[in-house]
């Protein structure tokens, strides 16, 4: 072979060889971040293409286009391998600030069969029935709030022992500031899109897709009511004996005909108050499916109008109510329980009985 040739032969095999070891290289690197839960190829969209980086009206700051426009801001995302009917998914979006604060904030999602265990579900509940939430309009079974907020996937998604899936969506900054992700109706467009793509994911989205027409109402939010000296959330015997030192506040969320919210908080560490009680009163459908398994099929006992259990620190009925299934629930820490006046029983016995009243239904639970 004349040597012109084969100098030629042996260029184009080193260019063959550097390009295939750059594709080995890119490929590397796409598995590892899949590996990681990132992907590196899609900058501009995250949580499996629900989430677009754009620009206008409604946009969440973490996903604004010009959040991350110059050298201060930094845009990235995570992501596990899709939802699945049956199987977790997880995916967050930050935005991390680089002029010299180093702080950031994030959204984090999560498509999930609600906590199995009772207690872990009703303090789930306690988090997701907040009175700080608002329920989505046109009966869409969700409550959206500036920090969280929650979606119910229709009956077809649920697990393979009947329990439902939630997408839950969360706020969090590494800042002194409030962990809001941004405008009511910014969440709630966030979590509409993630819901759809998880149900189409999982092979149970309905044939309409999940819009919201009507606008969203906000939560009723009272909140920083004393929760001293009368009923909480101004619910006739929702009391509890309290002093002037217990530091405890109520906020009244929704009052609907399907949803009626009571939220306490112990605000004894005002930067981190704990959420020490909820109440609710529940018949939206699927909403009232987040409560499926918490209680047998058995009466609480004589007196009672359906079916569930009554504890010192909790308590679930349902009921019929107006031609619904009505879910009564209370969950309280345990020196509410143990200030409950006269008793937690008879607490949530008469809380019960004043929604239902309100609502024009018979007495669900027995009187005082």
């Amino acid at each position: 072979m004349p040597a012109g040739s084969a100098a030629v032969s042996a260029a184009r095999r080193r260019r063959s060889l550097a390009i295939l070891l750059g594709i080995a290289v890119l490929a590397g690197a796409g598995l590892g971040t899949w590996a990681t839960g990132t992907w590196p190829f899609d900058r501009q969209s995250y949580c499996w293409g629900a989430w677009e980086v754009r620009e206008g009206d409604r946009v969440p700051r973490v996903l604004d286009e010009n959040s991350a426009d110059s050298e201060d801001g930094e845009r990235s995302g995570e992501q596990s391998a899709p939802p699945r009917k049956g199987r977790r998914a997880t995916c967050s979006v930050a935005l991390r600030d680089k002029s010299g604060s180093e702080y950031d904030e994030r959204i984090e999602a999560e498509v999930a069969t609600v906590p199995r265990g009772s207690k872990e579900r009703r303090d789930w509940l306690r988090t997701y029935l907040d009175a700080d939430s608002a329920p989505l309009p046109d009966g869409l079974p969700g409550l959206v709030g500036r920090t969280r907020a929650v979606f119910v996937l229709p009956e077809g998604c649920d697990s393979a022992d009947g329990l439902p899936t939630a997408v839950t969506v969360e706020g969090v900054r590494t800042s002194p500031l409030p962990a809001s992700m941004g405008s009511e109706e910014e969440v709630a467009d966030l979590l509409l899109s993630l819901a759809g793509t998880a149900a189409r994911a999982s092979g149970c989205a309905p044939e309409e897709p999940f819009e919201a027409v009507s606008p969203l109402a906000p939560a009723d939010a009272d909140d920083g009511l004393t929760a001293q000296g009368g009923e909480l959330c101004r619910i006739p015997g929702l009391r509890f004996a309290l002093d002037a030192d217990d530091h405890y506040d109520s906020g009244v969320g929704a009052v609907r005909d399907d949803l009626q919210t009571c939220s306490v908080l112990d605000t004894a560490d005002v930067r981190n108050p704990v959420r020490a009680a909820l109440f609710a009163a529940v018949s939206r459908p699927r909403l009232t499916a987040l409560f499926t398994g918490l209680a047998d099929g058995g009466s609480p006992g004589k007196g009672w109008r359906g079916t569930g259990e009554v504890g010192e620190e909790h308590g679930l009925l349902t009921a019929t109510c107006a031609g619904r299934p009505t879910v009564f629930f209370l969950q309280l820490d345990a020196f509410l329980a143990a200030h409950a006046d006269p008793d937690p029983r008879r607490v949530f016995a008469a809380a019960a009985n004043s929604v239902a009243d309100r609502l024009g239904c018979p007495a669900v639970a027995p009187g005082s």
